[in-house]
């Protein structure tokens, strides 16, 4: 009886871990309305200089959206145990090397994964194996991810420096050309 209780509780856990990322892959569902505003919350204290740097962070302490130096931030909303989150980092490393590789864009769009449910073992490991060069953000009790109400992996939105949403969008970038574009158009915008 216990040996079963056991089982049940490890499978019901697995599904709390699948589930969430399964439910849509490349739909245009828009978890975020664009001209809404994006919950607040805070972010931890970044772990490394390089983080701090790229951010334009001035204190190693915790800190929100609205104080990253830059005029927009994608953000993606992961689970590094996602398989869908996995198939988007391609996508995701590109854009950040398109970004990064244009003058304009490096200062002014930041992109942040926020973890969601994962510890530093499982980021370390995404960010290993998917070679992602942008800050990966736990957010192992899920208070992040409560407090936007995210309902699946990945989730990308795109927001101003006060936290104002241009896009949104559920699962994997199917159109990346499209993404360069609707990024580059929302940097035009007054």
């Amino acid at each position: 009886m216990k040996k079963h209780f056991l089982t049940s509780l490890q499978f019901l856990a697995c599904l709390l871990f699948i589930l969430p990322c399964c439910s849509v892959y490349g739909s245009e569902d828009q978890p975020f309305l664009a001209g809404s505003q994006l919950p607040r919350f805070t972010l931890p204290a970044p772990d490394a200089q390089q983080t701090l740097s790229y951010l334009g962070l001035t204190t190693t302490a915790p800190y929100t959206i609205s104080q990253i130096g830059s005029k927009l931030v994608l953000i993606e909303i992961l689970s590094a145990l996602c398989p869908h989150c996995q198939a988007n980092a391609p996508v995701l490393n590109r854009l950040y090397q398109v970004i990064q590789n244009d003058a304009d864009l490096a200062s002014d769009v930041k992109i942040i994964g926020i973890c969601v449910g994962n510890n530093k073992t499982q980021i370390d490991a995404f960010k290993k194996t998917f070679k992602v060069s942008f800050p990966l953000i736990p957010d192992e009790n899920m208070a992040i991810a409560q407090a936007v109400e995210v309902k699946e992996t990945p989730t990308m939105v795109l927001v101003t420096h006060s936290g104002n949403v241009l896009w949104s969008h559920s699962g994997v970038i199917e159109d990346f050309d499209g993404l360069l574009k609707d990024l580059r158009e929302n940097l035009k915008k007054p």
